[in-house]
């Protein structure tokens, strides 16, 4: 890797940081909803993410614009990690950064979020034993989302802490397709 990190990383340290702040002050969940509200702002109205960047506009016009705008209605870490990304030219990073602050928060408070994606929606039961199986295994309290994907032949994949566990029927084919075809070549296995 050369010397350049990526957005990721750099999105990440940024939440560190700010997680860290947060966390001596107690306030982990209610900048939590502040970030939120931000990341919405963000990605519904691109272009005052685009104003905030724009380098034709004197950056202390565009920190003044965070503080008039966010000022009494935001949390002060709030307001403040947003002028950071601005003077620093990194704006356009601040959605990922308040997704990484919240696996931060979920993680500092052992709770893990699934994402399951399935053909046909799952009965009450099936969900209820689902979530239980995730948290048994992950030993976190596990906030479920449903998906339905009609591609799918059958089976189940889910998301779950960065890790995929794929058990749709059109993976557990394939695997039987690799087992006849390794058979095949050496049928003596």
């Amino acid at each position: 890797m050369t010397g350049t990190t990526s957005t990721t990383g750099t999105s990440r340290e940024y939440a560190i940081a700010l997680f860290h702040l947060a966390k001596e002050g107690s306030i982990e969940d209610e900048l939590s909803e502040d970030l939120a509200f931000l990341k919405e702002l963000f990605v519904s109205t691109p272009e005052y993410a685009a104003f905030l960047s724009a380098p034709s506009i004197p950056k202390q016009e565009r920190l003044d614009s965070i503080e008039n705008a966010f000022g009494r209605d935001l949390h002060e870490y709030a307001v403040s990690f947003l002028c950071l990304l601005c003077e620093k030219g990194r704006v356009a990073i601040l959605p990922e950064c308040v997704e990484e602050y919240e696996a931060l928060c979920a993680a500092s408070q052992r709770v893990s979020h699934a994402v399951v994606v399935s053909a046909v929606a799952l009965s009450d039961d099936q969900k209820a034993r689902l979530q239980a199986k995730l948290e048994a295994r992950t030993g976190n309290r596990v906030e479920m989302e449903y998906r339905i994907n009609k591609k799918l032949l059958g089976g189940l994949i889910v998301d779950i802490d960065g890790m995929r566990l794929d058990g749709s029927l059109r993976r557990q084919l394939k695997t039987i397709r690799e087992v006849m075809d390794e058979w095949a070549e050496d049928p003596t296995k």
